[in-house]
């Protein structure tokens, strides 16, 4: 193979980027598996079903247990699997271990088949599951609930430090504020500012603590405000906003307006009193809510209205719903106009908002490309027409920028607001991944959704099964193809693309094998899916080339259709049919499916493959255990890096050295090295100077029904 070509990076990108990095493909889970005395042939079809329940493992075989001490020093693992013990090192051992180290990694045993005793002894060592391999539905829920716990416990603990942080943080502001302010329990005061005390005339706090705060009121208001302040601790209403005459210990006197709120201080439940005394402080403080390009409130300010609403909403009869818009252009506009385009949207559209919220929500502007309104009415419905409307009044707004017309769609994520409602910054996320959930079916966003927790997504799963059978059955498919873009010197003659499936069900939604195949257990279906494609892909091939275009396809092949007989002389029947040379077809074969059918098995398979001029690629590698192996037994043209590799690149500065390794490792056996789900600017940076040899995925173009990417021209 020839060596990278030595040209400008930065110009290379700006030939191959389309700017469509908002357009997102779905990705996969990524997760850290270490297995724990299990064979090749018992991980390979683990690797595989988790692969198609939307999870991306990265496996490592550990036997011994100075193998297994060594890989917890390596890096943080989310899940461990191991067998029923075989050797000295057991799985008890194993537990012990995590234990004394403090790790949290839940352990699953797979056992060959299901015996109570087994189960038994298990649970004694303390292991969090133990399943039997040939129930697979059974390991995948008991996976992904290890899984979903697991990132609960993370996010625990995340949550309980920035909860520290803010209330630090908090501490600091009230000690800081201008503002007079005073924390009591029972009518006495137990915590009072800097401020406070200069408003009222004291020099130490002494004076203060563990005196009512009535004391510093005069006689006539003492009465009225006890009895606020009884009425006040007694129901579960908001902010309560008084006005009373002040005292000072020279007995001069002020008018105090005060705001009481419910606060949590040293971990308890509080009633903070806010004093507003001179419209200075007030301005003071509103200039620190504000976010100064659109207007409106910002993130802060936001954060800290979320956290009273939801602990109102805790205490039950104060749902509300949370209403988080996204723009799903800003990022083009910016990249375009520079932030005086980006600015001058954000302005229209935050003036448009203003006159269209009622003053009953809260409106804020909590990131750049986001607007957020806390709604403040219980029904979702009606946020959701609401928010219905927003999104047409948003797509009409027009910016002049330079005499140009520029203008944005939005994606608008709904979440309730309940009495099992989740902290702020979650609720925020859980928008988020609505708008997220949103763009996947629909990458240019532009739409509505309401956030479904992941108990109602499983019962809605169970009622989707049955129509993906149904499609299937029916044939409703179609094609796609995505180009894979040559970076080195070498074969600027042809272009290359992979042939994507895509299902469309009955709502029209286009989903990915990844969605349905899991509704095909039986080989006989699957097979009938990859025949589908191929002749489609040769189809498509035959047109391309009597338009003299020079067009590889990659086709994905299944483990069911690796053990297909009839397939060879099928395919060799269709490609002299269509006078079509077999070196245009790049078979793709993932490595988990490799193991599942025994390496020597699909070498069998692939020799034929390759006796017709077929090449072949093998695609995910790196996320099997056994990938070194593979890599020496099977004989590939094109290697596909796993996708998590891509996804990890740049985060941590040992896997990426990890990655260029492998990438080189590659160069020296002569196989060409394709990285997937390229999606930025960064990412195309890191895999060029990585010495990587062909790039995919949605910065350079998403899948497509024609094959119409500009290739680099020489």
């Amino acid at each position: 193979m020839s060596e990278v070509i030595d040209i400008d990076g930065n110009a290379l990108l700006e030939k191959y980027g389309t700017g469509q990095q908002t357009r997102k493909q779905r990705l996969r889970k990524n997760i850290q598996l270490l297995f724990l005395g299990l064979s090749t042939e018992e991980t390979a079809p683990l690797i595989t079903l988790l692969r198609t329940s939307r999870i991306s493992p990265r496996g490592r075989q550990v036997s011994t247990e100075q193998e297994f001490l060594e890989a917890l020093g390596e890096r943080s693992w989310d899940l461990i699997l191991c067998t029923i013990d075989r050797g000295e090192f057991t799985s008890k051992l194993a537990v012990s271990h995590l234990k004394r180290l403090d790790k949290d990694i839940p352990v699953i045993q797979i056992i060959p088949s299901s015996d109570s005793q087994l189960l038994l002894q298990g649970l004694k060592n303390h292991i969090q599951a133990v399943v039997p391999l040939d129930e697979k539905e059974l390991v995948l829920i008991n996976i992904r609930r290890e899984l979903d716990q697991l990132d609960y416990r993370r996010r625990l603990r995340r949550v309980e430090a920035a909860l520290a942080e803010a209330e630090k943080r908090s501490q600091q502001l009230m000690d800081s504020s201008r503002n007079p302010i005073a924390c009591c329990d029972h009518h006495k005061i137990i915590y009072c500012n800097d401020s406070f005390l200069e408003h009222f005339g004291l020099d130490s706090k002494n004076k203060v603590i563990n005196k009512p705060l009535t004391d510093f009121f005069t006689l006539d208001d003492r009465t009225e405000i006890t009895e606020q302040l009884n009425s006040f601790e007694e129901t579960t209403s908001g902010d309560l906003i008084l006005q009373f005459t002040a005292q000072r210990t020279d007995h001069s006197e002020f008018i105090a307006n005060m705001e009481f709120s419910r606060s949590d201080y040293n971990g308890s439940i509080i009633t903070r009193a806010l004093f507003h005394v001179d419209e200075s402080s007030n301005q003071h403080l509103l200039s620190e809510d504000l976010d100064f390009v659109s207007g409106l409130f910002n993130k802060e300010y936001l954060y800290r209205q979320l956290e009273q609403i939801t602990q109102k909403a805790l205490r039950g009869g104060n749902d509300r719903c949370l209403i988080y818009i996204e723009l799903d252009q800003l990022d083009q506009i910016k990249n375009k106009f520079g932030h005086e385009g980006s600015d001058q949207l954000i302005r229209d559209i935050s003036t448009l908002l203003s006159k269209t919220v009622n003053k009953a929500h809260i409106l804020t502007h909590p990131a750049e490309n986001a607007f957020s309104i806390i709604f403040n009415d219980s029904n979702i419905k009606t946020a959701e027409k609401f928010a219905n409307q927003l999104r047409k009044k948003v797509a009409n707004v027009h910016s002049h920028i330079t005499g140009i017309d520029v203008q944005s769609t939005c994606s608008i994520g709904l979440v309730a607001i309940t009495d099992s409602t989740p902290p702020p910054i979650e609720l925020i996320n859980r928008a988020k991944a609505a708008i997220f959930t949103l763009r996947e079916v629909t990458p240019q966003g532009n739409g509505v959704t309401v956030y479904i927790p992941e108990a109602a997504l499983s019962e809605q799963a169970e009622e989707e099964f049955d129509q993906l059978r149904k499609a299937v059955d029916n044939n409703q498919f179609k094609l796609l193809f995505q180009p894979i873009v040559n970076l080195t010197a070498e074969d600027k003659i042809h272009h290359h693309y992979e042939a994507l499936l895509r299902l469309v069900n009955d709502n029209k939604d286009e989903l990915s094998p990844n969605d349905f195949m899991s509704a095909v257990s039986d080989s006989e279906t699957a097979i009938k899916v990859d025949r589908w494609v191929i002749e489609q892909s040769i189809q498509q091939l035959k047109t391309t080339l009597d338009q003299e275009h020079k067009n590889v396809i990659f086709i994905n092949l299944s483990a069911h259709t690796l053990g297909d007989q009839e397939l060879l002389t099928w395919l060799a029947a269709k490609l002299r049919k269509n006078n079509i040379p077999a070196e245009r077809l790049v078979f793709q074969i993932s490595e988990s499916d490799i193991s599942i059918i025994a390496p020597k098995q699909a070498q069998n398979f692939i020799d034929k493959l390759t006796s017709m001029h077929s090449r072949i690629c093998i695609k995910h590698f790196g996320s099997a255990p056994n990938s070194q192996h593979v890599l020496s037994m099977i004989h590939s043209d094109f290697i596909k890096m796993d996708g998590s590799y891509i996804q990890d690149l740049g985060s941590d500065s040992v896997q990426d050295e990890e990655f260029c390794s492998v990438v080189q490792q590659l160069r020296s056996l002569d196989k060409i090295s394709i990285a997937p789900l390229v999606e930025n600017t960064k990412t195309m940076a890191n895999l060029w100077k990585a010495g990587i040899d062909y790039v995919q995925g949605y910065y350079l173009q998403p899948p497509r029904e024609n094959m119409d990417y500009d290739f680099f021209a020489e």
